[in-house]
């Protein structure tokens, strides 16, 4: 069984299948046959660790974690949001998924970007968010199999509007927020689809092939006349860390675009927070707790307030 820890959870005995957000993920997957081995993952910079019970050891009994179920999902979402505000999330996300899909396959079949259904998307989106982010956000935390990639790209694209809107910005750059949200994984779709389904350890061969999907991006979006300079930079900058060791192109602080800073935060939430076949869900206490923790991977000042405006006021859940 797969699970997803804490890096300081990770002890001798266990066996690593990834290294999530860790600039120094491969070389380290497998046995952890050592001390030496465990500070080495320490040192990855890693955000959380996946681990397989079956090939190693599980956390100790008193941090065991269960899956959580589709039962447990719902009783969750009930006792925080009504059943009003549950459907209309249900709606906005059934609204926008024919386009999301269409801007998906294109992008597949053709490698190229269909703008137009990108923005009917994104301005559901908006209208959703501007009354029922919180709802809309948690009901796509639950991502099946087949539609992970949809619901990722519409929650973070929901994130970053209900954020930007938050930071006071205007409705013209949150609408470029969302766009930029929507189409941040653009580039996977260039990738053979078995690459991205493929469980377990990554060659390091695939793992380069993987981190080649911000430049895919990028090319893919910047050929469409018009596109707003953000959401390029969006596709290009949202695996960079605030330290200067992501990628593509190890940027650091300020040389990060502002834009990109808020899709970091919001892409790695909803990856945390997401309720996955093989991943547990954090709460949102573990997945705010582990963001903050990580040193040198977010903006600080965007990180706080991210979590001054959107969680401790209760905007997301």
């Amino acid at each position: 069984m797969k699970k997803r820890i804490r890096l300081h959870q990770v002890r001798v005995g266990m066996y690593v299948e990834e290294l999530e957000g860790a600039v120094l993920s491969l070389p380290h997957l497998g046995p952890v046959a050592s001390p030496f081995d465990v500070d080495l993952m320490m040192n990855s910079h890693a955000i959380s660790v996946v681990i397989n019970t079956q090939k190693g050891l599980d956390v100790d009994s008193d941090h065991n974690e269960v899956q959580l179920d589709l039962i447990d999902f719902e009783s969750t979402l009930a006792s925080k949001f009504s059943g009003r505000q549950i459907w209309h999330a249900q709606e906005a996300i059934q609204d926008a998924r024919r386009s999301v899909s269409d801007v998906l396959v294109e992008a597949r079949l053709r490698g190229a970007l269909y703008l137009d259904a990108a923005d009917k998307a994104v301005e559901r989106i908006m209208l959703a968010a501007m009354t029922n982010a919180g709802a809309m956000i948690a009901v796509a935390k639950l991502k099946k199999k087949d539609e992970g990639t949809f619901l990722h790209s519409l929650a973070v694209s929901a994130l970053m509007v209900t954020f930007g809107r938050n930071l006071g910005l205007s409705e013209e750059a949150v609408r470029v927020l969302g766009l930029g949200g929507l189409i941040h994984d653009l580039g996977k779709m260039m990738l053979p689809i078995a690459l991205l389904r493929k469980p377990g350890k990554l060659t390091v061969e695939e793992m380069d092939l993987i981190r080649t999907h911000p430049e895919r991006g990028y090319e893919m979006a910047k050929r469409i006349a018009g596109m707003p300079r953000p959401v390029l930079d969006i596709c290009l900058y949202h695996h960079e860390k605030f330290d200067g060791t992501g990628y593509p192109h190890r940027l650091a602080g300020s040389a990060i675009p502002h834009v990109a800073r808020i899709a970091a935060i919001c892409d790695v939430y909803d990856a945390l927070t997401s309720v996955r076949p093989y991943k547990r869900a954090w709460s949102q206490a573990e997945a705010i707790e582990t963001m903050m923790r990580s040193t040198g991977h977010f903006d600080p000042d965007l990180m706080k307030a991210f979590v001054s405006k959107m969680v401790i006021n209760g905007t997301i859940h």
